[in-house]
């Protein structure tokens, strides 16, 4: 089951989509500008990339919130760990959760990193991360810095140490391999600060056959963290694939429906 799939049944699908821009030349497939409404009919905009939804904003007045759960989850975990000040998002997208992370805490200072100076485009052409800085002057304040480079070149060069290292690369629906690599999980062990947490969204069941995901990845980052947690974004049935936030951290949090990633035997 896809990342867009498991979407689906949260926004709603079924409402009718209008196509709002189309660009054929994105470095990873072509791209469209979706418009359609939440299960709550709440409007909602999509930005999809080789028929896969990246990323997603709500319009109106709801411009600066958070649209795909696992986004909400993120949020809650370093909100419940305080560790809003200093983070880094890996993969930019539509800029989804900077600027909610912007606009809604007053000590966040974000680096993005995203590859496809496409996607920075769009997101100020489409997503409102030009209203984000008219309103909160998040640039020219040094709150949001946007970095057009590729993900692990970033890690490998940057001397910055952050709170939180959020990963949203994808390729297609999957985790971008290059950035689940050790050399790559090393780098950002090395870009955290002692009590700094790596987050990153798995498409995966959490037993079965449908587990192979989770069960590729857990054992990379337990080798390098002292804690690794999983924490499913849904109540279905753990043999069928849902988003779950892996947290990865040497730091001893305790979070709400975390599950210790050792327990589940993967």
């Amino acid at each position: 089951m896809s990342l867009s799939h498991l979407i689906d049944g949260l926004l709603g699908r079924v409402a009718p989509m209008r196509v709002v821009a189309r660009y054929p030349h994105g470095m990873f497939g072509p791209v469209r500008v979706l418009d359609t409404h939440d299960v709550d009919g709440l409007p909602v905009r999509i930005l999809e990339v080789d028929g896969s939804w990246q990323s997603a904003t709500y319009l109106d007045d709801g411009w600066c919130e958070l649209a795909f759960p696992y986004h909400r989850l993120y949020d809650d975990v370093l909100v419940a760990t305080h560790a809003t000040g200093n983070v880094l998002m890996l993969g930019g997208g539509a800029c989804a959760y900077p600027k909610y992370a912007i606009a809604h805490h007053p000590e966040a200072t974000v680096d993005v990193v995203e590859v496809d100076p496409l996607m920075l485009e769009l997101a100020r052409r489409h997503f409102f991360l030009d209203r984000l800085e008219e309103r909160y002057h998040a640039q020219a304040k040094g709150r949001l810095r946007l970095h057009q480079a590729d993900a692990l070149d970033f890690l490998r060069t940057t001397d910055q140490r952050y709170d939180a290292i959020l990963n949203d690369c994808f390729q297609a629906e999957e985790p971008l391999a290059s950035l689940s690599a050790p050399e790559a999980l090393d780098l950002v062990r090395a870009r955290l600060l002692p009590h700094g947490l790596y987050l990153i969204n798995v498409v995966s069941a959490l037993k079965g056959p449908g587990s192979a995901p989770l069960a590729g990845l857990l054992p990379l980052f337990g080798e390098r963290f002292k804690t690794v947690l999983v924490l499913p974004c849904g109540a279905d049935e753990a043999d069928l694939p849902d988003n779950n936030v892996v947290v990865a951290t040497d730091a001893a949090p305790e979070l709400d429906g975390a599950l210790d990633a050792s327990a589940l035997g993967l």
